[in-house]
């Protein structure tokens, strides 16, 4: 059975009330009577009253629904009266690792005999991942406050966060092909050396003799040779940096976050658009993780490893190394990182070098200082060593977005 507790206020009126108590019994009189006994009074009422605060109160939650980092979340919870009773306010605490503190108090107002309330529960979640709940804390107490009751309800939930997606501009995809789009938005093809059967022309010296297309040779009196459509998808590759001995200090604000809000938000862009895409990150359990296809198609995978993706032990040069070898031509290749070593530059020269364009977005911890309470956050200003013909990075820092930083480069570009 759960006893009530005195709060402050009550165990000064319990310390109160004993020594009324004593003084009534050691000097014996009308005054100290009433005073030992009112105060006695005071105090066993409180005891009852919070006591009994919850007796017949029940508590189940509403359905959580999952939520977006930074986006309110809902958690409902439906607490019950079922006794012939007034109830007062009740105050429900639960634990919440996705918020910053850790818990999250709701006030649940006034309860009439037989009756349920709705308490909707709104919070800001700012942490990633899929979070398993369980325990919520049910307070009550007297009047006075001077004693509280808590009881511990076993309800156990899951809650996704997804990462923040940030509504991007004119994302760079680098489209060289010499055809344009159709009404719908999709790439026409033209002639290459793709798959896809484009039509016949003339035999040139060169072209091989698998090629010939002798139907059409035959009633054209001359060698007619296949053409096949080339590729007009735009291929994107996406290079996250997950090296644990780079991330910043706060654990909710820090470059890494950073980064995969930017992965994330890039990855939803270029789901409504016709493009291939190949993702590759590095994770402690698994190693390489590489997910290639339709950007649309894999726009979910995507974004579940970017909801439980945690710091790895791999350097960022070895990642970008193995993903050169999976490069298509022509290819425009997003290098997410929180280091700019030299070795990382000549990699990313070596792709510009290959035919690759390389897009650089560099978020070193140094531009993500920690949130100290009622202190402004001070960045130290960090520069990598350029050379020239050198890749040049995109800084990032906590003071621009993702969005903000991308559409800046576009404005460059433009001028």
């Amino acid at each position: 059975m759960i006893i009530a507790m005195p709060t402050k206020t009550g165990i000064l009126l319990v310390i109160a009330s004993l020594a009324a108590a004593g003084s009534a019994i050691m000097n014996v009189g009308f005054s100290s009577a009433m005073i030992a006994s009112l105060l006695g009074a005071i105090t066993l009422s409180g005891f009852l009253m919070a006591q009994f605060s919850l007796h017949g109160i029940t508590v189940s939650r509403g359905r959580p629904r999952d939520a977006v980092c930074g986006e309110a979340m809902e958690l409902p919870l439906i607490a019950v009266n079922r006794t012939l009773f007034y109830r007062m306010p009740l105050v429900a605490t639960e634990k919440l690792p996705f918020c910053r503190g850790g818990k999250f108090d709701t006030v649940i107002p006034a309860l009439a005999p037989k009756s349920s309330i709705r308490a909707e529960r709104r919070v800001i979640p700012l942490k990633r991942g899929h979070f398993a709940l369980d325990s919520i804390f049910l307070t009550g107490g007297d009047p006075c406050g001077l004693f509280r009751k808590t009881r511990r309800f076993s309800i156990p939930a899951h809650v996704t966060v997804t990462p923040k997606i940030q509504p991007l501009e004119n994302l760079h995809l680098r489209n060289d092909h010499r055809s344009g789009n159709d009404q719908e938005g999709r790439p026409l093809g033209h002639a290459g050396s793709g798959m896809d059967f484009f039509g016949v022309r003339p035999y040139h010296p060169g072209d091989e003799m698998r090629a010939i297309h002798w139907k059409s040779s035959a009633s054209k009196g001359c060698i007619m040779v296949k053409e096949f459509e080339a590729t007009t998808v735009d291929r994107i590759m996406l290079l996250l940096d997950s090296d644990g001995k780079n991330v910043g200090y706060d654990d909710i604000e820090s470059n890494f976050e950073y980064l995969i809000n930017a992965a994330a938000s890039i990855t939803d862009y270029l789901s409504r658009k016709y493009c291939a895409l190949t993702f590759f990150t590095t994770s402690m359990e698994s190693g390489m993780l590489r997910e290639n296809g339709d950007a649309a198609g894999i726009r979910l995978r995507i974004m579940e490893i970017l909801t439980d993706l945690q710091p790895s032990d791999t350097r960022v040069e070895e990642l970008a190394a193995d993903a050169m070898e999976n490069f298509p031509d022509g290819a425009v290749v997003y290098v997410l990182t929180m280091s700019a070593s030299r070795e990382l530059s000549d990699l990313l020269n070596l792709m510009e070098a290959q035919g690759y364009s390389v897009r650089w977005i560099f978020a070193p911890k140094e531009h993500f200082p920690p949130c100290e309470p009622d202190e402004p956050r001070r960045m130290t200003v960090i520069q990598p060593e350029e050379k020239t013909g050198d890749v040049k990075p995109l800084t990032a820092s906590y003071r621009k977005d993702p969005a903000q930083l991308l559409r800046d480069e576009n404005v460059l570009e433009e001028e």
